[in-house]
């Protein structure tokens, strides 16, 4: 299927091609759509998270949030994704 590049895109993809970023113009475009997908893939996830939580709410499943506790583990996973120095 033939795809036409946009004006405002033809120097980046030509760029790419050009610096071997990618082989042809339509590796680029595949690039492009597979992050693309990933990031509509991603998004469906969240909102199905979301449709879970709001269905607990719903369902009176919900507790007291706990700052101090939230911050604390948020310092730790913080922490724990640190490279040591």
């Amino acid at each position: 299927m033939p795809i036409a590049i946009p004006d405002e895109f033809k120097t980046f993809v030509s760029r790419g091609v050009a610096r071997g970023r990618f082989r042809t113009e339509e590796e680029a475009v595949c690039e492009g759509l597979n992050l693309l997908r990933e990031r509509e893939q991603k998004l469906e996830a969240l909102r199905a998270d979301i449709k879970v939580g709001l269905d607990q709410l719903d369902a009176g499943e919900s507790g007291i949030l706990d700052i101090e506790d939230i911050k604390r583990r948020g310092r730790q996973r913080l922490a724990s994704t640190k490279s040591p120095e």
